[in-house]
């Protein structure tokens, strides 16, 4: 469906591209032909692959087939890279390769998870991931060609060294089953959208499962099974998100923030914000705010504004 179709910016003579992103941000069910390969450099990760949803630890490595639709949850603290590339990356050689299967059987025979891997593979996978992203960040003369030398060595080592999958190794989803998982992405989506649309409202999971046309039992085990939280959970996350924003950003009582946030009050802000952060809400504006301010008052103006709009930027992959 072209509602969840992303087309990512790269050349089409050499369909490769590399992404930092943090966890600060929502980014909603989607999909694309490439290959993505999913590397987390700091703290932990919530994302959902189809209908699984799936929590990775820093330092682990997911790749998601071309054609999966996946999202990712909010995850404050975390950083990851995102390499996103197409097959014909490798078509050059791809006649040589003398097997009975194509490169994209390839990628869909194998074991996604580096947490199933053999420790050295992983380590071997991880070492390539992070010299392709610095040779994209430093861009010295010939970095293509190392990059795409590195793609093929990372091609080599799932080819030997990766696990195959026995879940992946399974017939193809039938069109209803299909059918039904888009159906399912198309729910959250609406969720998503009624969420950043009313959460300065006091939302209830009622009013939520009334407008999805569910009783709330069901719109809980639908949630919950899709999402791996519940949705009053998933609503206080937000609402945190929303509230670090402000807080590293603009100089307002608390009371503001939390009224802008959606919190009912300034106490519930308080320990909510309190429980996941492990410092309050003051505490926390006082010390990146302040520090903000200090390093944006020594840049000109033009760079600030830069930083600014890349802080803001929704995060891909």
């Amino acid at each position: 469906m072209n509602i969840y179709l992303e087309i990512p910016d790269v050349d089409k003579h050499f369909p490769y591209r590399s992404l930092l992103c943090n966890g600060d941000t929502l980014c909603y069910p989607h999909w694309h032909k490439e290959i993505e390969i999913i590397y987390v450099t700091k703290g932990s990760l919530n994302l959902g692959i189809n209908d699984t949803p799936i929590h990775m630890e820093q330092g682990e490595v997911q790749f998601i087939n071309g054609g999966d639709v996946h999202y990712f949850l909010s995850s404050p603290e975390s950083e990851r890279v995102v390499i996103q590339f197409d097959l014909n990356l490798f078509q050059e050689v791809a006649a040589l390769n003398g097997n009975d299967y194509s490169l994209r059987e390839v990628f869909t025979l194998m074991e996604y998870s580096s947490s199933r891997w053999p420790v050295a593979t992983a380590a071997k996978v991880k070492g390539l991931i992070e010299s392709i992203y610095e040779e994209d960040v430093q861009r010295r003369e010939g970095y293509v060609f190392l990059i795409k030398a590195r793609l093929f060595e990372l091609l080599t080592v799932i080819l030997r060294e990766v696990p195959k999958s026995p879940i992946n190794k399974q017939p193809k989803f039938s069109e209803d089953t299909l059918n039904q998982s888009r159906e399912t992405l198309e729910r959250l989506e609406r969720i998503f959208i009624y969420v950043e649309q009313h959460y300065q409202e006091a939302i209830s999971l009622n009013e939520v499962a009334n407008y999805m046309g569910f009783s709330p039992y069901y719109f809980t085990k639908l949630f919950k099974k899709n999402m791996g939280m519940t949705f009053i959970a998933f609503l206080n996350e937000y609402r945190l998100n929303k509230a670090k924003w402000i807080l590293i950003n603009e100089d307002l009582p608390m009371s503001a923030v939390a009224e802008a946030a959606g919190f009912g009050s300034v106490k519930t802000f308080h320990h909510f914000f309190k429980e996941a952060t492990g410092i309050s809400p003051l505490k926390y504006h006082k010390t990146i705010f302040g520090n903000n301010t200090a390093r944006l008052q020594e840049e000109s103006p033009s760079s600030a504004l830069y930083d600014r709009d890349i802080k803001t930027g929704i995060s891909g992959g």
